[in-house]
């Protein structure tokens, strides 16, 4: 029987609580944002028609973010064989988040500023801040779990099998993602050679100091890092047919997807695309691959890895043999009895009062002398 890995039903439904903390979280900033700016303002600051507002907190990477929690919640709780990757992802994207804000947020001051659009002292800024520290705990503690929660298959107890990509998918995903994670590598190679060598270059661009427009931005360099990791090891599962294949590629596509349909949104309204191919045309000819691999690569992950066959036929634990008296001995059905007979009733009893006497040996009439009985005194004459 072929082998596989699932994540057990306890890790599985409790990362899927966590998750959908996650969720909540985003959520909660998202519905700040729509308050604060409305569904026109934040529209038009995600499709580049204006700038973020001050102290807005979210963008369409976090967008992407918000539908990968929920998404990953709902396969946990549903009992989805592609739960696991989902949840791998959901909880990688949402450390990566928790990491940036912590340190971004909490360095940021009117003098030593990491924004374009913030300011300090507000109850927004604030609890982005204070709200960071125990996302950040959690998605530590979601990772223990699904990495603790991993089991081997099949088990002792009845389960169905877990999925995995075919072998077509699992090649053409292997080669998307690649892909992928090979256009991240080529894009901090450009930017690191374009920057000036020195500390200042590498904050600006994994950590963002300075270059930040909202507060749950993510630092070019470090979104590149986070995905160049998610990339390889999902484009390494697919071509592996591993069983965590299929949640790792639809969890990608779904926190990538938002993302690029709204940066292209943003180029066809600004005509910022034409702007930077004057200026950095090799710079937009990198964006332009990343962008068309994001935006197809997601749509034809999601066609590859909506559908998985089993790694084997449903197990079910073999039943316990049934225990013989003498070993090797099988008892049949039983043959009817003969017409006529009858249970053998229980054995004679002997009559009261004695032994019964031998037969052939007289009674002792009454008044006869009683011979001694053998073997004791002397004899008699």
């Amino acid at each position: 029987m072929a082998q596989g890995t699932a994540l057990a039903k306890g890790a599985r439904i409790t990362a899927g609580v966590l998750c959908l903390l996650f969720f909540f979280w985003t959520a909660y900033w998202l519905a700040v944002d729509l308050g604060a700016f409305g569904l026109a303002g934040v529209w038009d600051s995600w499709t580049g028609s204006r700038g973020p507002g001050t102290n807005q907190v979210t963008d369409p990477v976090q967008l992407g973010f918000c539908l990968l929690q929920l998404t990953a919640a709902g396969a946990a709780f549903a009992g989805r064989r592609s739960a696991g990757g989902l949840l791998a992802v959901a909880t990688t994207v949402t450390f990566a988040t928790a990491l940036q804000a912590l340190i971004s947020v909490g360095n940021h001051t009117s003098d030593d500023r990491w924004f374009r659009h913030a300011e300090t002292g507000t109850a927004t800024f604030d609890g982005v801040f204070l709200s960071s520290l125990p996302l950040f705990l959690l998605t530590l503690v979601a990772g223990v779990v699904l990495l603790a929660g991993m089991r081997s298959w099949p088990r002792q107890a009845p389960s169905e099998p877990p999925a995995r990509p075919g072998k077509a998918a699992g090649v053409l995903g292997g080669l998307v993602l690649g892909a992928m994670a090979l256009g991240y590598v080529v894009y901090q190679l450009y930017l690191l050679v374009q920057l000036q060598h020195g500390m200042d270059a590498l904050t600006l661009l994994y950590l963002g100091k300075g270059a930040l427009s909202s507060l749950l931005a993510l630092a070019p360099g470090w979104y590149a890092v986070v995905f160049l990791l998610l990339t390889a090891i999902a484009g390494i599962t697919c071509l592996a047919r591993g069983c965590a294949a299929r949640g790792l590629a639809l969890g990608l596509a779904v926190a990538l997807l938002p993302n690029a349909v709204l940066t292209v949104v943003s180029f066809l309204n600004t005509g910022a695309f034409v702007e930077m191919t004057k200026a950095t045309p090799g710079l937009s000819v990198i964006i332009c691959a990343q962008l068309a691999l994001d935006l197809l690569g997601s749509l034809t992950l999601v066609a590859l890895m909506l559908r998985g066959e089993p790694v084997a036929p449903a197990w079910q634990p073999p039943a316990p043999a049934p225990a013989f008296a003498v070993p090797g001995f099988v008892p049949g059905p039983m043959a009817p009895p003969p017409a006529g007979w009858q249970q053998p009733g229980p054995p004679p009893m002997p009559p009261v009062g004695g032994p019964p006497m031998p037969p052939g040996v007289p009674p002792v009439p009454p008044g006869a002398p009683h011979s001694p009985p053998g073997g004791f005194g002397p004899p008699q004459y």
